[in-house]
């Protein structure tokens, strides 16, 4: 009777910490965003994997923040880090194309050493990460979009 109560024992300890090892691998990461010195207002960002594998993340920056909460995939690591910003230029375009509705120009102003061809990158830990922060400086690009690229895609 006795073996019996040991192997229920060693199977609980078992369970509890395979369940404790299963919750303790994702990583948030918070910080802000800035364009030479300018809060990035409405951008993306997204975390790439620097080796290729495992999952792309990313988040939406709102007034020169952002936050990717650890249930979006994030596993510590190495990642490259693309940042996205099609700032409003003041002028409205109407769709003429379609339903003739107002729609406020864009243009990415973030250079694309910081984006599709980025030097940036991130190395994050186990469990929280805050205060990930990129202060970016450059000429401004010159392409245009409607809306930041998809994040997280």
């Amino acid at each position: 009777m006795r073996k019996f109560g040991y192997t229920i024992r060693a199977a609980g300890l078992f369970l509890f910490l395979a369940a404790l090892a299963g919750c303790g691998g994702g990583a948030s990461v918070e910080g802000t965003v800035t364009f030479n010195g300018e809060p990035v207002d409405e951008g993306g960002i997204n975390f790439v994997p620097a080796d290729g594998k495992g999952t792309k993340m990313g988040a939406e920056i709102k007034n020169g923040k952002y936050a990717v909460p650890a249930d979006r995939g994030a596993q510590p690591g190495n990642y490259k880090v693309e940042v996205y910003w099609n700032k409003k230029t003041g002028r409205t375009l109407t769709d003429t194309a379609d339903t003739g509705a107002k729609t406020s120009e864009t243009k990415q102003v973030i250079p694309e050493q910081f984006n599709t061809k980025t030097t940036l990158t991130a190395d994050l830990k186990g469990g929280s990460n805050a205060a990930v922060n990129f202060d970016l400086k450059g000429t401004a690009a010159s392409g245009k979009g409607k809306g930041a690229k998809a994040v997280g895609d």
